[in-house]
């Protein structure tokens, strides 16, 4: 929840020192935070697509086969 006297005092500055201020605060963000039960899906996932190479398609050759059982009207 948001201090409401805080907001209040963020509110009276200036345009641009409201911006400098959010830079700020998306600066200390992380947001490259990966939760760690995601990211032992995807090691899972790159494990798993490691081990059988030849199994993978790529996307070109994918869409080929979606768009050859595709009907048109």
């Amino acid at each position: 929840m948001v201090d409401r006297t805080l907001l209040a005092q963020v509110l009276r500055l200036d345009e641009s020192a409201r911006r400098e201020l959010r830079a700020v605060i998306d600066d200390s963000l992380d947001d490259g935070f990966v939760h760690p039960d995601d990211a032992a899906v995807i090691d899972q996932r790159i494990a798993e697509a490691d081990a059988a190479p030849e199994d993978n398609v790529t996307l070109d050759d994918d869409e080929h086969e979606v768009r050859s059982h595709r009907h048109v009207a």
